[in-house]
């Protein structure tokens, strides 16, 4: 008789096996329970009309806030920085501020030279002195100027411009054609047209993230769902930070999905590929069900499922429950309404899909097993007979 250790060397094998792996360990961590009680608790929900309604009405993606996306536009105001440019008028000659070519133009008016706002947030007026602009719309610069230089010169009219942006710009930068940073005009300025100042972005947008950095703030959104819903098409604010990203979404389909001989299935990672998928989507771009293998009553779906979710679904998550909570979505396929739930069934990024086998096919595999032993012990008694 072969002891463990021959049987070990004589059977073919590709690495070492579970038991010489845990022999040699100096230490040991980690326990995931038997299956019968695992460490990690999960929930187990199959498909029915009710609750693929409610995973449906769910959003399948993270959104801008509310608070970004019903933010209207704002003014644009005075920074440190900026180039400020001044025209003062006065209602009739002999004022205060004379033309430096009197008689060669008509009006009453002069041009400052162009200023800088300093560090101090100032500009220097002459006749004002040092009025402070940083914070200010220039309609407010205006009349803060108009009201300093009032008692001296004769009905002062005062106009502001800012002739360029150098503080609090907006800028679009990471996977678009060619970064940008440019200063907000006083219309306002709007996520997409922000994008399009920056060339587009250089992937598809099902397959593009939009980050949002507005302050000590950061949230992020689905190029595509921007396209798709207009309140994600957010105003922007002086001083935010676009930052597009290229992050495919991908699913794992195991177990007994697509064909075997096909050399395409060797990747178990399947992408996205659309703005939307839908489970039916996954398990027949992974291939269909395996006629020879596949328990079309066993066709799981593992994903981490937020716990308010699951309240909404009228599951109590147990105390002490993380956020995401484990859950295993079954799905019947042989019961021909479940067909058509699984086409309103939305995929998430990382989503695990799991075919069991048969029955059958674990009968197949033991007769496999079994049937070379059966036969050579029919061939020696017939041999000592």
């Amino acid at each position: 008789m072969l002891t463990q250790g021959a049987c070990s060397s004589f059977i073919p094998a590709s690495g070492p096996r579970l038991v010489d792996v845990q022999a040699g360990a100096r230490s040991r961590s980690g326990n995931p329970g038997p299956i019968e009680s695992p460490s990690l608790g999960y929930t187990l929900i199959t498909l029915d009309p009710a609750n693929v309604a409610r995973l449906a009405a769910e959003p399948t993606g993270r959104r801008f806030s509310d608070l970004s996306s019903n933010a209207g536009a704002t003014d644009v105001r005075i920074g440190i920085g900026d180039i400020i440019g001044t025209t003062i008028f006065e209602a009739q000659r002999g004022g205060l501020y004379l033309p430096a070519e009197p008689g060669a133009r008509p009006g009453n008016f002069v041009q400052l030279p162009a200023q800088q706002v300093n560090r101090e947030g100032t500009i220097t007026v002459p006749f004002g002195g040092t009025v402070r602009a940083v914070g200010l719309t220039p309609a407010q610069l205006e009349r803060t100027i108009a009201e300093r230089i009032s008692s001296r010169a004769l009905e002062p009219q005062v106009i502001v411009t800012i002739q360029e942006r150098r503080s609090n710009a907006v800028s679009v930068t990471g996977d678009v054609t060619t970064s940008v940073r440019f200063g907000m005009d006083p219309g306002g300025e709007r996520l997409l047209s922000a994008i399009a100042r920056a060339g587009g972005p250089r992937f598809p947008a099902h397959e593009t993230m939009v980050t949002l950095q507005r302050g000590a703030v950061s949230e992020r959104t689905l190029l595509a769902d921007v396209l798709f819903d207009p309140r994600q098409n957010v105003q922007l604010r002086q001083g935010d930070s676009i930052i597009i990203t290229r992050e495919p979404r991908h699913f794992l389909a195991l177990g007994a999905v697509g064909q075997s001989a096909s050399i395409t299935q060797l990747n178990r990672r399947f992408p996205f590929e659309d703005r939307r998928l839908s489970l039916a989507d996954a398990v027949a771009r992974a291939g269909g069900l395996q006629d020879d293998r596949a328990n079309p009553e066993a066709v799981f779906l593992f994903r981490y499922e937020n716990a308010e979710t699951l309240r909404r679904m009228g599951l109590e998550p147990p105390a002490g429950a993380p956020v995401e909570v484990p859950t295993v979505y079954r799905a019947d396929f042989t019961n021909p309404t479940t067909l058509f739930l699984t086409q309103q069934f939305p995929m998430r990024d990382n989503d695990l899909i799991f075919v069991s086998n048969s029955p059958f096919t674990d009968y197949q595999k033991f007769i496999a097993i079994i049937l070379p032993f059966t036969q050579a012990g029919a061939q020696a008694r017939a041999i000592g007979g």
